[in-house]
């Protein structure tokens, strides 16, 4: 199968095919690039279809091709660009050390692809998540933070509002980013800003499980503005 092929399968219900047909050449040697963040894409895109309990394993293995493309090459776009998306992903399963850790990780390849492509949304989205979790640090973990970094990182959640609403008007119809810019907005304590954008994610219809959640988280935080 070729690349083409590959990627006319990713967002179809044949996304399955699509990843055992790159895992066999990856088991059989093959680890260029183009073949090691197009199976972190479809691990992702498995992840999403999943249940929230069945994830982990998935993302885990996501993370690892994408890291192995990282690793590779480094300038390469879509390499920083998977390695970013995954090490973002991935925070969600760690504990304190752990996700500090790899939040770490996670701004480099972010800040490097970022460099490479400034206005990807996918990556606004994922700068926004960065900065509304370091705004989020409790006082333990900005203290363990503080032994990881010689300087510890620092971020506002209008930071993150300002990644989340310049990702929205590139794709102003993506779910987990127009949620996710409602919360921000909520835990700013604005909730007059943040409601119409939860009702905005209600009108639109998920794909996966995971805006299903979303969704559901939308429509309670909604009911509270």
């Amino acid at each position: 199968m070729s690349f083409d092929e590959l990627d006319a399968l990713f967002g179809t219900d044949r996304v399955q095919e699509g990843y055992d047909a790159l895992k066999k050449r990856y088991d059989a040697g093959e680890n260029s690039i183009d073949v090691l963040w197009r199976l972190a894409k479809f691990c992702n895109e498995i992840g999403n279809r999943v249940e929230k309990n069945k994830r982990k394993d998935i993302i885990i293995e996501g993370k690892k091709y994408a890291i192995e493309a990282w690793n590779t090459d480094s300038n390469n776009f879509l390499a920083a660009r998977w390695a970013a998306l995954m090490s973002g992903k991935v925070t969600e399963y760690l504990g304190t050390k752990e996700k500090i850790e790899e939040g770490k990780h996670c701004k480099e390849y972010l800040d490097r692809a970022i460099s490479i492509q400034p206005r990807e949304d996918a990556l606004l989205h994922l700068r926004g998540r960065w900065a509304l979790s370091v705004a989020n640090l409790s006082w333990f973990e900005r203290k363990a933070a503080a032994l990881l970094y010689s300087e510890p990182p620092t971020a506002t959640v209008d930071e993150a509002i300002a990644d989340f609403q310049a990702a929205h008007a590139i794709n102003p119809d993506w779910i987990e980013n127009t949620v996710y810019l409602g919360k921000a907005l909520y835990e700013k304590g604005d909730k007059s800003a943040a409601k119409p954008y939860f009702e905005q994610a209600l009108k639109l219809t998920a794909t996966n499980d995971n805006e299903k959640e979303l969704l559901a988280e939308a429509k309670t935080l909604c009911s509270k503005c």
